[in-house]
């Protein structure tokens, strides 16, 4: 029927139960890895901030009690220690959120997509095709789905 302008590749027509199981099966894998992300994320983050603001409070107490500084400049290091503790916590969390997707795509998500194609009459191009028209851009799924298309 019609072509996805990139191979000029014919996508099959797909009847109303096989778009509402591509629809369901799409939704139901971005969901899979958004779930993975956000959980290393959260991991990664609770756990920068803990290791991280135990060094922070010692350094600022020992320079305290040996009067190195005063109070009121403890309070300001110890809030700007946070602000940067706080940053870095939230690159390595990231960067944890992109691997925790990558991991869940190959230990479930592609395996699901493999069986899912044995099962149509799809190929995995056009399955990216399909797909990408029916998540929003920000899915994460989307980001395998155009590795695909570049290879």
């Amino acid at each position: 029927m019609g072509t996805n302008g990139k191979v000029g590749m014919e996508t099959p027509p797909l009847d109303s139960g096989q778009s509402q199981e591509l629809a369901s099966l799409a939704e139901r894998l971005n969901e899979s890895l958004r779930v993975s992300g956000a959980s290393s994320a959260e991991q990664a983050f609770g756990l920068g901030c803990t290791i991280g603001l135990t060094p922070i409070l010692v350094i600022l107490l020992v320079l305290f009690i040996f009067k190195v500084i005063n109070l009121i400049l403890a309070f300001i290091l110890l809030g700007l220690a946070i602000l940067a503790m706080i940053g870095i916590a939230m690159l390595v969390a990231q960067q944890a959120r992109q691997n925790g997707m990558k991991r869940a795509y190959r230990t479930g998500v592609e395996a699901e997509i493999n069986q899912y194609l044995a099962q149509s009459s799809l190929t995995r191009p056009q399955f990216d095709f399909l797909v990408s028209k029916l998540l929003p851009e920000e899915a994460p799924l989307q980001a395998f789905l155009s590795l695909k298309e570049q290879a």
